[in-house]
């Protein structure tokens, strides 16, 4: 035998059918999961104008800063969801219960530590990268009330990469959207008092809450939001709780306390800090990319609270955020699969698994990506009406859907396999550095030195992800990942 795969088609039917039908819920639930920040966004953008335009700024700043904390703590889905479908590809049923076990213990523990330090530190951290008064004085409150949801946003990361680690990604498919039509009422009923949103559909809904509430309801703005979405974050958990007790996972045992064991932890933890390291890189390159909108804004004269350039990335972001938790949602069942096929001894099929998951994620979403170029107008009036942030942002838009948005895909398609197959110091290295000597400097040179501005700043992110696809294709290619043992 050469030890090489044997040949398959484009577009194997039988390998197109396993990962369509695993990933399909961990795209919708995902997407739904990510819908808590959009309506966020696009509500704070119906807003007072004299709230709508920072407050999306501040909305935009406190996702990174949660996320590079909150993300660093949730990157244990990596270590968890590779250890667990290891050890279902081998089939060690209690096994997989074990590292349930101990993922949720240090998820609950570390998140609680982690969440007390934020909330003290959310002021100074916010003013680190955007010094508009009326931006931070509507960011660090919302930005507080975020931090607050660490708990429930770990612990439900813990058990949703066991569920899908056995395969059963229909679980956090159902909590999330439970989930996320709670933070939708709860954001249309805190946010406004007795003024409308002024959307159709969602001015009814006003209504009806204003009428349930006696007509008393509060008038909170942005940090309502954020409190909005902190309650929905536990009421998602719950659900995923309640789920965990069903019959059918009585053999995993993954609440039996002898399962707990410093040494699986230990594993789970060394499996996933990489991942967390890269995701801080990231947000860190992201909330430099935000200082240097700032500074872009500042250089245009725009006045306080005009935060143009700031609310224009941001709704960029916002757009581009949907596509990339789509191609996450989707990468992420991809590397389940791979992680099975090395539990069951089998690279080549994990190999082929990851080919095929590829070029299936590159065709679809270049659709996607067409279709938001072409109503990159539309699109963003939806998010934010206000006519300067739609006319800074759509020719970018129009940009970066046509050309990111494919590319994107096949990059954490590659990623992710390879935190399926245990290869995450790899992804944490080149996410680091990729962020240091390119995307960093690059959208400085860009949109300051170099006088290109927003464009310019846009122009370095397009580059930085082409770089991160190449470089995981080609560590993918390479095969060395195949010896990996977890």
């Amino acid at each position: 035998m050469s030890g090489k795969p044997s040949p398959t088609p484009w577009f194997d039917p039988a390998l197109t059918r396993r990962i369509l039908a695993l990933s399909y819920p961990v795209m919708l639930a995902m997407l739904t999961q990510t819908l808590i920040n959009q309506v966020d966004h696009i509500l704070v953008g119906r807003l007072p104008i004299e709230e709508s335009t920072p407050g999306q700024a501040a909305v935009q700043l406190s996702i990174v800063l949660l996320w590079a904390f909150g993300g660093f703590l949730s990157a244990i889905s990596v270590g968890t969801q590779a250890l667990t479908a290891r050890r279902i590809g081998a089939q060690d049923i209690e096994g997989a219960g074990v590292i349930s076990t101990n993922s949720q213990v240090f998820a609950v523990l570390a998140s609680i530590v982690v969440t007390a330090i934020c909330w003290i530190a959310a002021p100074m951290l916010f003013g680190l990268v955007n010094k508009d008064p009326k931006v931070i004085e509507l960011g660090v409150p919302f930005l507080r009330w975020r931090f607050l949801q660490i708990t429930g946003m770990v612990t439900t990361i813990s058990l949703k990469s066991f569920f899908d680690g056995l395969g059963k990604t229909r679980v956090h498919m159902g909590a999330a959207v439970v989930m996320n039509i709670a933070n939708f009422l709860l954001c249309v009923g805190l946010m406004f008092g007795a003024q409308r949103p002024g959307i159709f559909f969602i001015d009814d809904v006003h209504d009806v809450l204003v009428r349930l509430a006696g007509g008393n309801l509060p008038h909170l703005g942005v940090p309502g939001a954020g409190l909005a979405s902190m309650i929905s974050s536990y009421i998602g958990l719950l659900i995923m709780v309640i789920w965990s007790f069903r019959p059918m996972y009585r053999p995993y045992h993954i609440r039996r306390l002898s399962n707990l064991s410093l040494r699986t932890m230990w594993d789970i933890v060394r499996l996933s800090v990489p991942s967390g390291l890269a995701t801080m890189f990231a947000m860190s390159g992201f909330g430099f990319v935000l200082y240097v909108v700032a500074k872009l804004d500042k250089l245009a004269g725009h006045s306080v609270g005009r935060t143009i350039y700031g609310a224009a990335t941001s709704n960029i972001i916002s757009v581009m955020q949907l596509i990339f938790i789509l191609g996450l949602a989707y990468a992420t069942a991809t590397a389940t699969l791979v992680s099975q096929s090395m539990g069951a001894k089998d690279p080549e099929l994990a190999e082929r698994y990851a080919n095929t998951s590829a070029r299936i994620g590159m065709t679809l979403f270049s659709v996607l990506g067409i279709s938001i170029a072409v109503f990159a107008e539309p699109i963003l009036r939806f998010w934010n009406p206000d006519p300067d942030v739609v006319a800074a942002a759509a020719p970018i838009l129009r940009l970066v859907g046509g050309i990111m948005t494919p590319v994107i895909s096949a990059a954490l398609v590659y990623t992710q396999a390879l935190y399926g197959a245990g290869n995450t110091v790899f992804v944490m290295v080149a996410e680091g550095i990729l962020h240091l000597i390119c995307l960093v400097p690059l959208s400085y040179l860009a949109g300051i030195t170099f006088h290109l501005g927003l464009m310019g700043v846009w122009s370095a992110m397009i580059f930085y992800v082409c770089a991160l696809a190449l470089i995981m294709f080609l560590k993918f290619r390479s095969g060395d990942w195949k010896s990996i043992h977890i």
